[in-house]
């Protein structure tokens, strides 16, 4: 487990106790990722890279669908702690230009599940470590709105359209989202 998982963890409970009311986990998440003052312009520019190929008919979904492996694995895994080996992305769909659907899976292994435990404890928290681990990938994921819009030039929001938590035997836990965006 690395200590970037531990310091995200307890910044997040810090500040917004993980409750998503109000908007507040999403606009913390937002703000978590921006503060990477190397590597978030640098996922901007590779997506400005690929844009002028998609630019005629705003195909923004195409784009996303086309470089969904090496554009969210960089978001989770480098300007947030998600461990490369436990995030799987499949089933990418751009139905129309606008509209993007994407299957997120993460396997939080039992150090950042006792992370979470601690962080809930030492916070005083009260809730259960399923929804905190799902709640951190669903909104990491739509925190990347604010990018897509710089590079689309419109609104784009990321909502998620199913979640499930599985508790492996070993205690470890697998969240699987699908989760869409498109145009606001």
């Amino acid at each position: 487990m690395s200590l970037r998982f531990r310091k995200f963890v307890e910044r997040v409970a810090k500040d917004n106790e993980f409750k998503p009311l109000k908007n507040r986990l999403l606009n913390y998440l937002q703000k978590e990722s921006q503060n990477k003052y190397k590597n978030y312009p640098r996922l901007i520019e590779l997506m400005q890279t690929y844009w002028p190929n998609y630019k005629q008919g705003s195909r923004i979904s195409h784009l996303l669908r086309d470089h969904y492996n090496e554009i969210f694995t960089f978001y989770l895994n480098t300007l947030f702690p998600f461990r490369k080996r436990g995030l799987t992305l499949a089933y990418p769909e751009a139905p129309t230009p606008v509209d993007f659907k994407l299957v997120y899976q993460y396997h939080y292994n039992v150090a950042e599940i006792n992370v979470v435990n601690e962080v809930l404890k030492e916070c005083n928290l009260d809730a259960k470590v399923d929804s905190i681990l799902k709640r951190l990938l669903i909104f990491a994921v739509s925190s990347f709105s604010p990018m897509v819009e710089l590079i689309f030039k419109r609104p784009f929001a990321f909502q998620f359209s199913s979640i499930d938590a599985n508790q492996l035997k070993n205690g470890e836990w697998e969240i699987i989202a699908t989760i869409s965006a498109r145009e606001q």
